[in-house]
């Protein structure tokens, strides 16, 4: 039956995609369509990245029929571009977009009370079913909530359980440096252990969670997105200058991602060619998704894939008193692992205030930090946003909307079509069917139920030297095919990479990012 269903999607996506701009009258209300622009109309555009459009259409069905006294239609497009071109300007007649604007509150409707409302037939308001860790990263400077996200997804590294059975890998890596390991193992069996796609591939989300797991969630969005350095001064180049765990990631992955455990080709195909052959056998390993499965129906296979947890970065022991080897630090996490595997209790390894790991004490301090590195789960929910423009000839409609999206009656449709989660849960307490879903997309759903922390670099509270300075993490820095390049001139190692990123602060601090702010 699932096959049977994922086939008939391929059809309708054909069949779609021929119609792409096509328009339907009111009668139309699940397919793209225009309306009068009245109170009662709310006119939807979507960004169509990776999700197709028959989540949107069953949403809208249901919403349609619940609430007559609204109507619901889209216009849709893979061009993001495309969709944000009408945003901010003078006769926008779009009530609700689903896209990645560019964050400017000054034309959003804030939605507090979205979140703070409890939709008919839910048992609490949203605010109290969306994870906790992701609503901190969509909160404003101002205090207040202006999206939502729709979509987008969890990330992580994807992995081919066969090879790494036959590869004699029993127990994923917990730590950067046991997926170095874990790399060697594949590499010697036979297998290429890695494969991403031109430019970066989907490494930058990996790299965000990786950092904040060094530095810890206060540093990550107080300081360095915030642009604030340890004097409290805003802006400070100071921060763009500190050797924090930006340096860190680039020396883990210094041990990873190398020529000789990427996939020839890697640093120049597309996205689309990468997954093809990550799921064809070709690769052991891809930083991927919630969306693959969804597009790369075609391919299938995904019973054979899971998403591990995020490692923790090993230099993390920097940050600790009593754990300081790397032996220690995976005991530790394999300590915590059980806890979350339900297997143990944290009172199992309680010792008063500390802890006891195979007869080794550990500072409350030092296991709170690893327990949240390692709930620490990269997403991009942030890039695929809800955004109710506050010029909209219907607001009202358009909350209504996102309650009916994010209540269990909307997730429930959202989930069953999709087959990927949201950062939220039902408000009963019961998870969401997952009956028909493959290895892949219950691996994933695990994750985000125990995260804690989901970093997204496309953070809304930060500084606007980020949203309209242009400065980057990595100053734009592709330290990814440099780590790798088959060409030996073209290669450069963890510490040029940096020097490089330093060079590139130095120049663009105030003749560029500065200047875009002012």
């Amino acid at each position: 039956m699932k096959n049977f269903k994922r086939l008939i999607a391929i059809i309708l996506s054909i069949t779609l995609f021929v119609c792409c701009f096509a328009g339907c009258g009111k009668g139309g209300a699940s397919t793209s369509g225009k309306g009068t622009n009245s109170k009662t109309d709310i006119e939807i555009s979507y960004w169509n990245a990776g999700l197709d459009r028959f989540w949107l259409e069953g949403i809208i069905d249901a919403f349609n029929k619940k609430y007559p006294e609204y109507h619901a239609y889209y216009s849709a497009s893979s061009s993001a571009a495309t969709v944000n071109a009408t945003f901010g300007i003078d006769g926008d007649t779009i009530d609700l977009y689903l896209s990645n604007i560019k964050y400017d509150v000054s034309n959003l409707e804030p939605l507090d009370d979205v979140l703070n409302s409890t939709v008919e037939g839910d048992k609490k308001p949203l605010i109290e079913k969306f994870n906790k860790g992701y609503l901190d990263f969509v909160k404003a400077s101002d205090g207040h909530y202006y999206t939502l996200t729709f979509g987008g997804g969890v990330l992580g590294i994807v992995y081919n359980k066969e090879h790494f059975k036959k590869a004699g890998i029993k127990q994923t890596p917990r730590t950067t440096n046991e997926l170095s390991l874990a790399c060697d193992s594949l590499n010697s069996s036979g297998y290429k252990p890695i494969c991403h796609f031109s430019p970066t591939g989907y490494w930058h989300f990996l790299s965000e969670a990786l950092f904040c797991q060094y530095d810890g969630f206060d540093y990550y969005i107080n300081n360095f997105y915030a642009c604030k350095d340890k004097n409290g001064n805003s802006p400070s180049k100071d921060v763009f200058t500190q050797k924090d765990g930006r340096y860190q990631v680039l020396k883990a992955y210094e041990k990873i991602i190398t020529p000789e455990y990427v996939l020839e080709g890697s640093n120049s195909v597309d996205h689309t060619t990468a997954q093809t052959q990550f799921l064809n056998g070709k690769a052991s390993m891809m930083v991927s998704g919630s969306w693959l499965s969804n597009e790369m129906v075609s391919v299938g296979g995904l019973d054979k894939f899971s998403m591990m947890r995020t490692p923790v970065i090993s230099a993390i022991t920097d940050k600790l008193t009593t754990v300081k080897s790397e032996g220690e630090l995976r005991k530790l996490i394999s300590a915590i692992d059980s806890i979350s595997d339900g297997e143990k209790k944290e009172s199992d390894y309680k010792d008063g205030d500390d802890y006891v790991v195979e007869g080794a004490k550990i500072s409350a301090a030092d296991w709170k930090y690893v327990w949240t590195a390692r709930h620490t789960i990269p997403a991009n929910f942030s890039g695929n946003g809800a955004y109710i423009p506050k010029y909209s000839n219907n607001v009202t409609g358009a909350k209504e909307f996102l309650k009916f999206l994010f209540s269990d009656e909307g997730y429930k449709i959202y989930a069953d079509i999709l087959k990927i989660p949201l950062p939220l849960t039902l408000s009963t307490g019961e998870q969401i069917d997952t009956s028909e879903w493959n290895v892949f997309e219950k691996s994933q759903l695990a994750l985000l139920l125990e995260a804690e922390i989901t970093p997204d670099y496309e953070i809304a509270g930060k500084h606007r030297i980020f949203i309209d300075g242009g400065a980057m993490a990595f100053a734009d820095v592709n330290y990814i095919s440099s780590l790798c390049a088959a060409n030996q001139g073209d290669r450069k190692t963890a510490t040029q990479l940096w020097d490089l990123i330093q060079k590139k602060v130095n120049d663009n601090y105030e003749k560029k990012w500065l200047k875009n702010i002012k």
